[in-house]
C-alpha cells in the first residue's frame, strides 16, 4: 500500500523456501524519474529488513529518503524481502500459521532457506549473475548464515551493505539485555501453553500500540523514548509525526525462538553460533554441550560496514569485532554523527546526509555499461544457474 500510495509500480512475488515456507516479497521494478525507466538491463538490489520488522521499514521515510525509492528513482531493480513469519510470509506448502511446527525456526533458519531462496528467485527472474544485498541489524546477521551455510552464494553477491551490522551482540547496551535472564523461563512457559509466536501484528498487541503510541503528543513521545531506550537517543533526527506509520507495521512478528536466540546471545561473549538449546539440547542437536560457532572467514562476498557510535544495539564494539572476522572487509565506515542510534539506518530526518548519500557512492552502476552478455544470464541457462 505505501508503495502504490507514493506512486511508485510494485509487484509482489511468493518465494518457495527448501523447507517449504512461503515468503512474500515485493518488487519495485523503476522509479518515478526518467532514469529509472531506461532500457537495458538493471542491476537488482536486495534489500533485508531487520528483527520483528517488515519491508515496510525501508518506505516509512518521505519518499526522497525511503532507501527503496532513492534505489528505484536512482535505476536499480529493487527487490524487499519479508523472513517467515513476519506480516507477508505467514505461508507454507503444508503447515497452518496457528500450527506450532510453523514457528519451530530461528534465525539459524531465516539465514540457511529464506535467504538463498530469495537470492536464486531475483536472479532467476532478473536474469542478472549477481545481485546487491543491504541488509539492516538481524537482516546482516542472516546473510552471514546464509554465506556461511550455501558458500556457491558468495559469488553472486556483487557488494554487500551492512548497516547496523549484528553478529555478536555482547556488547549490548540497550535495557533489552536485562531478558537474558528471564528468556529460558519465559520460553519454557510459554512451550506449555503453546505459543510459539512473538508478537505478531495483531490484535491485543496492536490495541496496545494504539493506545500508548498513536493517540496524542505525550503519548507519542512517551512511546519514542521507550524506542531510544532500546536503540539510543536521537531527538533531532526522529520524526515524531511519523510513530503512527511505524507503530502501524511494527512488530512485525516472528517466532519465540528468533527472539530469544537473540536474547541469549547476550551472555555468550564475542561470538556469533547457532542457537542454543541448553546443554542437553545442544548435545542432541549438535553432539556437543555448547552451540557451534558459525566461521565467518567462509564470508567471502565483499562487504561494507556501516554502524552508528549511539547504537545501543549494534555497538562500535561489536562491530569491530565483526570486521575483523570478515575476509573481504572493504570498509567499516563510522556514520560521521555521535548520536546516531539503530533507528536512524531507516528513519532519520537527515539520513541522506549522514548514511545514504555514502552508501549511493559505493554501489555500482544501475544498468550494466558492458555487453549485457558478460553480466546477465542468458534465459536458456536462467534456472541452471539460478538453482546455484
Amino acid at each position: 500500500e505505501i508503495i502504490i500510495y507514493r506512486g511508485y509500480p510494485v509487484e509482489l512475488h511468493t518465494v518457495l523456501t527448501e523447507d517449504g515456507y512461503l515468503l512474500g516479497i515485493h518488487r519495485i521494478p523503476y522509479g518515478r524519474t526518467a532514469l529509472s525507466r531506461q532500457k537495458g538491463p538493471k542491476r537488482p538490489v536486495f534489500l533485508q529488513h531487520g528483527l520483528l520488522n517488515s519491508d515496510a521499514d525501508w518506505l516509512i521515510n518521505p519518499t526522497d529518503r525511503a532507501l527503496a525509492f532513492i534505489l528505484a528513482d536512482r535505476g536499480f531493480d529493487v527487490w524487499l524481502g519479508n523472513a517467515r513469519g513476519n506480516a507477508y510470509s505467514k505461508r507454507h506448502v503444508s503447515l497452518d500459521v496457528n500450527e506450532e511446527e510453523f514457528w519451530d525456526f530461528s534465525w539459524d533458519e531465516i539465514g540457511r532457506y529464506d535467504i538463498p531462496a530469495c537470492i536464486n528467485y531475483v536472479l532467476r527472474k532478473t536474469g542478472s549473475r549477481k545481485l546487491t544485498y543491504i541488509g539492516h541489524s538481524m537482516g546482516t546477521a542472516i546473510f552471514w548464515v546464509a554465506m556461511i551455510t550455501n558458500p556457491h552464494l558468495n559469488s553472486k553477491i556483487e557488494v554487500m551493505m551492512a548497516l547496523a551490522p549484528a553478529a555478536s551482540v555482547a556488547n549490548v547496551k540497550s535495557f533489552v539485555r536485562l531478558s537474558a535472564a528471564f528468556v529460558d523461563p519465559i520460553e519454557t512457559f510459554l512451550r506449555l501453553i503453546r505459543t510459539r509466536a512473538f508478537l505478531p501484528n495483531t490484535g491485543i498487541h496492536r490495541r496496545i500500540r494504539e493506545v500508548f503510541c498513536e493517540r496524542t503528543l505525550k503519548e507519542a513521545t512517551m512511546c519514542r523514548n521507550l524506542i531510544f531506550l532500546i536503540a539510543g537517543a536521537d531527538p533531532h533526527n526522529f520524526n515524531i509525526t511519523a510513530l503512527p506509520v511505524i507503530s502501524g507495521h511494527n512488530p512485525s512478528g516472528t517466532s519465540v525462538r528468533t527472539v530469544s536466540q537473540f536474547a541469549k546471545s547476550f551472555n555468550l561473549g564475542q561470538t556469533f553460533t547457532r542457537y542454543d538449546y541448553g546443554p542437553q539440547g545442544n548435545f542432541e542437536h549438535y553432539g556437543q554441550g555448547v552451540p557451534p560457532e558459525y566461521n565467518l572467514k567462509l564470508v567471502t562476498a565483499p562487504v561494507y560496514l556501516f554502524w552508528g557510535e549511539n547504537d545501543l544495539l549494534t555497538t562500535p564494539e561489536d562491530v569491530a569485532w565483526l570486521a575483523s572476522k570478515l575476509p573481504n572487509l572493504k570498509a567499516s565506515i563510522r556514520v560521521d554523527y555521535p548520536y546516531f542510534n539503530h533507528w536512524d539506518f531507516l528513519w532519520s530526518v537527515n539520513v541522506n546526509e549522514l548514511l545514504y548519500n555514502r552508501v549511493l557512492t559505493l554501489l555500482p552502476s544501475p544498468y550494466y555499461t558492458v555487453l549485457p552478455s558478460d553480466n546477465v544470464v542468458p534465459l536458456s541457462n536462467t534456472s541452471r544457474t539460478a538453482r546455484g
